[in-house]
């Protein structure tokens, strides 16, 4: 079932029921769930909003009284037992009464126990309660302290009608009311309680009498606000409850029974059992809260909110709604989207149905013409006719299609056989313009030396100025260019005047689309013009979506070359880095790796340029750049040189000059020959005598250092006759008191251990050739020498410091082992050099770099090559090497020659065949040394030179016969 197709009239359909059925769920689900929470939410704001409307009705309830009450204490009223029977203040209260009717009384105590009530007799519960007179409006009780009761009634307008008396044991002092009311002056409100004489629900306010001579109360009956709570209600099936934090219900709906009835409080929770608010009524800790129950099969919404009056008391409203009163209009909601919903998707199914078969039959044809094209068989597309414009159009971009990447295919074959980056961009240049017509095409890319400027690349036809055109002012001063090129990429537009002027632009160009190329970072790195001379047409303009992708292509090709490029400069500048490094690493040494290379190509350029002696040497951009990397390489195998052993100015220096530990040998010998002298002297000898010993001594000790130093030097050839006094010097001896195995490192004590120990004090030679002065060669740098492919001799010692031998040296400073040290950087430089993975052109840099310090006699080395083996660039790297060396000015071990004295050194070597003759008479002729100089020399080395002298030290040339490829 996964795998089996439809017809695309069959994927419409579905498609469209599928979405159309699942939205409408969705849409009927959330608006059914939004209504019902919207309702409860409605219904939860409803029970607030009658909690406030209880508080408030409450507070119009008590608020007046309050009032009455504290303008009744603190008037005369309240001072005087038989006021209640004065008509202005009778009149006072039955005001109060009349404007309050759930007053039922005002009255007064006092500590004398006497009291005095104002009743209102106009309810008929009253009357009945009280056995009023018919016309009786008011009545008022006098209780004296000796059980005396009087009785007056007075009728509406406040007439005298009656009197009684009667017996009463009342002492208000020890009523709730009395003790409640506060010191401070305070009116105190009771909890709901239950009027047994009227059985009624009522509140008790009261408040001391100024100085607390007494206690001013009054009785109000809650009966209007169960009248207030069933004008709350929300339908007739709403239940509403008042309760206080006891749980006393005192206020309901009529859903319990009456509690004028004198239904007592247990009563009252027999009959909420049948109630949903039971539910609520049970829940232990009370807080505003709402929550769905279900009820005898029903489902309840229950709501809690408290009403407080500003202080720690308070009152609870339930409240009980049925959730079908809540959502009833949602449900009915949701039914009628069913019906719609249902409805709706049937007729929109027909009719997707209809609609998708007019489509589905050219897509089909559509489909084999682009199978065609899958097979590259663009000659057999043709267009399908469809009613249906996107069919339609859909055919003609097919078509489109096929052509163009026809044409595209084309310019990709020629771009693919190319190696040239201007022939690619100028074959992508033909493409545009041969896909849009256009009547040119301009290319301008950023330049390789300066990525901010542009330069024109590629342009069709040919014969088309484009350099004069001024595109970077062009689009610095027309704003409207800039903001649609920096919006969108490419811009479409007809030049102005004022921006034809700004950007020299022809004036016949007419219409013009300004692309940009942007690499795969998004960095512009280019620019493509294609113009018109005339309108552009639909046609052409539909080619515009092609190009900026097209172009793409040559962004990419562009951003490829400047990798390249980038990558070729990175390789430049880390070589030319590491030969800095190396430079830097000797002070001595310092520019040696930069200047070789410049001099190697001052007579490179000189060879090349010659037809005489090397007319088949040619230096192209391939040969040059092979050239340039062995140039600058060609000593980078110093890095493992230790700079001790490349810096050693005198014989008897390793990381230090050790002639100081000489010196202080015959410091010693000194200070021995004038303890000998005291000696004598104490002995008794002729002072005169000893005098005349001691100074020949010490001068023979100062004569014998003064000879050490001088051969330490290195600065003049050591004849035998210079070896033979050094060895007569080093018999000279002195006592060492001190263990000298002390101090030592690990390396070094192992050497010392090679030799017999002696006890102090000991006689020591003054220049010694000790076996610890031997260091050998560890085992991994012999598994070198093993397979050695190279002519060097290795000596048996890897450094022998005696001090004899090194002193013993008879031209320069080096021993044996140093200077294989020395030469030994050209071999690392060769392994070095061929462990790089290098493209066809540069394989050669390992034998252009090793080949320097090669001989045209086969006496040099490394492999002590001779002519026949040694390329020329090896050659000319060999001269520039020698030459640099001879006119350096910051070796330790020599002094700096002038151009003079080292081109005359150069002819002897190439009269000797150490440098090839032929390039030294470039090097003279083609004045190639006069340039160097010019550049690097100071003034003081650039003294005249005698170049026929010169070219006389080599024999005579004879005319050179034309060398092959192969022999050079």
């Amino acid at each position: 079932m996964l795998n089996r197709r439809y017809t695309l009239q069959i994927h419409i359909a579905g498609i469209f029921f599928s979405v159309v059925s699942v939205l409408s769920i969705i849409l009927i689900v959330l608006s059914y769930q939004n209504s019902k929470a919207l309702n409860q939410e409605l219904a939860e704001e409803r029970t607030r909003q009658n909690a406030e409307q209880v508080k408030l009705a409450f507070q119009k309830l008590t608020l007046p009284v309050l009032t009455a009450i504290d303008s009744l204490a603190v008037s005369k009223y309240g001072r005087q037992l038989h006021a209640s029977n004065d008509k202005q203040w009778l009149s006072t209260i039955n005001a109060v009464m009349e404007n309050n009717p759930d007053v039922l009384s005002v009255y007064v105590g006092y500590p004398s126990e006497e009291s005095a009530f104002v009743r209102s007799t106009k309810p008929t519960f009253m009357r009945h309660q009280f056995s009023t007179p018919d016309n009786s409006h008011l009545m008022v009780d006098i209780n004296n302290n000796n059980g005396l009761q009087v009785r007056s009634y007075y009728d509406e307008k406040l007439n005298f009608i009656s009197v009684d008396t009667d017996s009463i044991d009342y002492k208000p002092t020890t009523r709730p009311w009395y003790k409640a009311a506060p010191e401070s002056g305070k009116i105190h409100i009771t909890d709901p309680y239950f009027y047994f004489f009227i059985q009624r629900m009522g509140i008790t306010l009261s408040r001391q009498l100024p100085d607390n001579d007494g206690v001013i109360a009054a009785d109000i009956t809650l009966a209007s606000l169960s009248s207030f709570l069933n004008s709350l209600m929300d339908s007739e099936d709403t239940q509403l409850m008042l309760l206080d934090d006891s749980r006393k219900i005192f206020a309901h709906t009529g859903f319990l029974p009456d509690a004028s009835s004198g239904r007592s409080q247990k009563e009252h929770l027999q009959a909420l059992s049948a109630s949903p608010l039971n539910n609520l009524y049970k829940t232990d800790d009370w807080q505003k809260t709402s929550l769905n129950v279900e009820h005898k099969g029903e489902k309840w919404m229950l709501s809690l909110a408290r009403i407080t009056f500003g202080g720690e008391r308070g009152l609870w409203l339930a409240k009980a709604i049925p959730e079908r009163q809540l959502i009833g209009s949602a449900i009915e909601a949701r039914n009628n989207q069913i019906f719609i919903s249902f409805l709706g998707l049937i007729l929109g199914t027909a009719m997707v149905l209809v609609a998708s078969a007019r489509i589905a039959t050219p897509l089909k044809k559509l489909g084999e013409a682009t199978k065609r094209i899958r097979q590259f068989d663009f000659s057999t597309v043709s267009k399908v006719k469809s009613n249906v414009v996107e069919v339609k159009e859909l055919s003609e971009s097919i078509s489109m299609m096929s052509d163009t990447i026809s044409g595209f295919l084309d310019t990709l074959h020629r771009v693919s056989h190319s190696t040239n980056f201007d022939s690619l961009l100028t074959d992508i240049v033909l493409h545009c313009q041969q896909t849009t017509d256009a009547d040119y095409v301009l290319m301008w890319t950023n330049s390789a030396k300066d990525r901010d400027m542009l330069e024109l690349t590629a342009q069709y036809p040919s014969t088309t100025c484009g350099s004069n055109i001024h595109l970077e002012k062009l689009l610095s001063t027309s704003t409207r260019i800039q903001k649609e090129i920096s919006d969108q990429n490419f811009v479409s537009f007809a030049p102005t005047v004022v921006e034809q002027d700004n950007g020299n632009l022809p004036s016949t160009l007419h219409h013009a689309w300004l692309l940009r190329l942007n690499n795969r970072d998004g960095d512009c790195i280019g620019y493509v013009m294609v113009g018109f001379n005339r309108p552009v047409s639909a046609k052409q303009e539909e080619k515009l979506p092609f190009i900026r992708q097209f172009l793409g292509f040559a962004s990419l090709i562009k951003e490829n070359w400047d990798r390249v490029v980038a990558q070729k400069h990175l390789f430049k500048s880390f070589i030319e880095m590491m030969a800095s490094a190396i430079d830097t690493k000797s002070p001595y040494t310092g520019g040696h790796c930069q200047r070789v290379p410049e001099l190697t190509f001052m007579l490179a350029d000189a060879v090349n340029k010659d037809t005489t002696y090397f007319p088949d040497f040619t230096l192209n951009e391939q040969s040059r750049e092979a050239l340039y990397f062995a140039a600058w390489l060609h000593d980078c195998g110093k890095v493992t040189t230790p700079e001790y052993v490349v810096d050693k100015a005198t014989k008897l220096e390793t990381i230090y000059n050790r002639i100081h530990e000489v010196r202080t040998r015959f410091e010693v010998l000194k200070r021995d020959k004038e303890i000998q002298y005291w000696k004598k002297r104490a002995e008794g000898e002729s002072q005169q005598e000893l005098d005349v010993w001691l100074k020949k001594e010490l001068e023979a000790l100062d004569e014998d250092f003064a000879f050490v130093a001088k051969s330490n030097i290195g600065a003049e050839f050591m004849d035998e006759q210079s070896v033979t006094r050094l060895n007569i010097i080093s018999q000279r001896t002195w006592y060492r008191t001190i263990d000298d195995t002390l101090g030592l490192s690990w390396e070094e004590e192992s050497r010392r251990k090679q030799m017999p120990s002696r006890a102090l004090p000991c006689k020591e030679q003054v220049l010694s050739d000790d076996l610890y002065h031997h260091i050998p060669w560890l085992d991994q740098q012999k598994e070198t020498f093993e397979n050695w492919a190279f002519s060097l001799a290795v000596p048996e010692l890897q450094y022998n410091r005696g001090e004899l031998y090194n002193l013993s040296i008879q031209r320069g400073t080096l021993t044996e082992e140093e200077r294989f040290i020395i030469n030994d950087h050209i071999i690392q430089t060769i392994n070095m050099l061929k462990k790089l993975p290098y493209p066809k052109h540069l394989e050669r840099v390992p034998e252009i770099a090793g080949g320097h310090h090669e001989k045209l006699d086969g006496k040099g080395y490394p492999y002590g090559l001779d002519e026949s083996n040694l390329s020329i660039d090896a050659r000319i790297m060999s001269v520039a090497d020698i030459f640099e060396a001879l006119t350096a000015s910051d070796r330790p071990y020599k002094k700096a020659k002038t151009l003079s004295e080292a081109l005359k050194i150069l002819a002897f070597m190439a009269k000797d065949r150490h440098i090839d003759p032929k390039l030294y008479k470039i090097f003279i002729e083609q004045k190639v040394y006069l340039q160097y100089a010019d550049a690097f020399l100071p003034a003081s080395q650039r003294d005249n030179v005698d170049e026929a002298a010169l070219l006389a030290i080599i024999k005579p040339a004879q005319k050179a016969k034309p060398k092959t490829v192969s022999e050079a």
